[in-house]
């Protein structure tokens, strides 16, 4: 089976010291991802995927470390008694060159430990590297801690005309900005394509 290639994993260290690999899924991690949205409460879920599911679909699964150039889910691990476990999933998806779609969740857990913070950075990092100028995702707007964590990511909120259930958030990140964990990749040699 393929290994995840090293010069795409970004290891990083939360507020607390906690380690944290961040990496791209592989086609071999749709299991763990699948177990990770399942070990979600329903409330979790639904907020994550704006419906009530219990699991992901086989064709969602089949999209998981497919190896497309502009959209991938990255895994956040850490180790506990020597077990490597899945603690938050991002995904994000450029979708015309200018845009890039993202969409994140963290187990319960690890909530308001900093990790939705470094899950966004990496975002911030991987849609800066394919060229695109702004990321966009909608919210419903009854979960507070995405839409509180997007306003100290530096996101603007407006209401999605469409759906009054959802607000999109969105940011600019045509300009530069220091301290995303792009500089210590970069500083590193890690690449940090997909």
């Amino acid at each position: 089976m393929p290994r995840a290639d090293p010069r795409q994993i970004g290891i990083s260290l939360l507020p607390d010291g906690t380690r944290v690999t961040v990496r791209p899924a592989c086609p071999r991690d749709a299991d763990r991802i699948q177990d990770f949205v399942r070990g979600l409460s329903p409330s979790s879920r639904y907020d994550r995927f704006l419906a009530p599911m219990n699991e992901l679909s086989p064709a969602e699964l089949a999209r998981v470390g497919a190896g497309a150039a502009r959209q991938a889910t990255l895994m956040a691990e850490t180790k506990i008694a020597g077990t490597r476990i899945m603690i938050g999933e991002a995904r994000y998806a450029a979708t015309d060159g200018v845009t890039c779609e993202i969409a994140l969740s963290v187990a319960e857990d690890w909530r308001g430990l900093g990790l939705g913070t470094l899950l966004m950075d990496h975002l911030e990092c991987r849609a800066r590297n394919l060229g695109t100028n702004t990321l966009v995702g909608d919210v419903l707007r009854s979960n507070a801690a995405m839409r509180t964590l997007a306003r100290k990511s530096g996101f603007d909120q407006a209401g999605v005309p469409a759906d009054g259930r959802l607000v999109r958030i969105v940011k600019d990140i045509s300009t530069a900005r220091v301290g995303t964990p792009c500089g210590q990749l970069m500083a590193s040699g890690l690449s940090i394509a997909a």
